[in-house]
């Protein structure tokens, strides 16, 4: 799906108000990362710091800082869990997240608590589309601003 210029697959679910994307993993675990428009708002990410693996995270506390240009944003959680796995190759190569948001790019796995009765919270592809849009009017969104950095697919 397309929104606004911006690339949204269809198999991941969104959280779209912390510009996020989940994916469910086979071992019931369920990867973050940050959508196109997360890309688009921070800009080029320069750092990305995880919380250690094994930690608590609580639902809309942080689990990681992200650097870009002159500041830093705390990485909210949609979910409580534990965290199970961090995406060492950021640690290196944080542009990861802006190149490959969808794929090299992921940030954190975490084991949710509860993730059967969350995981309709957050919508699957095109049902999405209406969430993610409306998140993008209430930010004022202007993806023709040359100060937006924008990841496009053709």
């Amino acid at each position: 799906m397309n929104v606004q210029g911006l690339e949204f697959p269809d198999a991941l679910r969104y959280a779209p108000e912390h510009s996020l994307w989940l994916r469910e993993e086979v071992d019931g675990s369920v990867t973050l990362g940050l959508t196109a428009y997360g890309c688009a708002l921070y800009g080029q990410i320069f750092a990305f710091t995880p919380k250690r693996v094994g930690a608590r995270i609580e639902r809309e506390r942080s689990f990681g800082v992200v650097e870009f240009a002159k500041a830093a944003s705390s990485a909210r959680s949609p979910l409580a869990g534990e965290l199970l796995a961090v995406n060492e190759a950021l640690l290196e190569r944080p542009a990861l997240i802006n190149q490959d948001c969808y794929g090299d790019g992921w940030m954190v796995r975490l084991r949710p608590e509860d993730w059967s009765a969350m995981r309709e919270e957050f919508p699957l592809g095109k049902a999405a589309e209406a969430a993610i849009a409306e998140r993008m009017r209430l930010d004022n969104f202007d993806p023709a601003n040359a100060h937006v950095q924008a990841l496009r697919w053709k």
